[in-house]
């Protein structure tokens, strides 16, 4: 799952952050100036990296903008030029990270989806109000259709 450019609560808003099964979560910020980077280095959370959201981070820019000796520890770098991507240098990972801000924005993003499970939000499915009438084969629907009378 890869999300881009959703404004949260959360002390960081990545441009990009993605899951893979087993890889964990990726965080990439784009920057398309030099200043753009230096300012992205006043953050709370580059100050401290452990507040920070992402295994692995990027940063990902026009070629030159950024330069590896730029860049924070573990940080990788990737540049984009005509549509391809070069990684200059690979993440190294984040371990101390901050995955109750990951949980929180991918929460928040998912009620944005406003994915549904059969006629229901899926916040409402997860919350376990459909749970036994999905074992037993009921539709959530036939149980509001009951309850009223109907």
């Amino acid at each position: 799952m890869v999300l881009y450019e959703f404004a949260t609560a959360a002390d960081e808003n990545p441009d990009v952050i993605g899951w893979g099964s087993g890889a964990g979560s990726v965080l990439i910020e784009c920057k398309s100036s030099r200043s753009d980077f230096l300012g992205d280095a006043k953050k709370t959370v580059r100050k401290d990296p452990r507040t920070g959201m992402g295994h692995r981070r990027y940063y990902l820019c026009p070629p030159d903008v950024i330069q590896v000796k730029d860049l924070p520890a573990k940080w990788g770098l990737l540049w984009v030029a005509k549509g391809d991507v070069i990684v200059k240098r690979q993440a190294r990972g984040y371990p101390e990270r901050n995955l109750s801000a990951e949980v929180q924005f991918l929460s928040s993003m998912l009620r944005r989806a406003q994915i549904r499970i059969g006629t229901r939000p899926l916040s409402e499915w997860l919350r376990g109000e459909n749970r036994f009438e999905a074992k037993r084969g009921v539709p959530p629907n036939h149980r509001s259709i009951a309850a009223s009378g109907a």
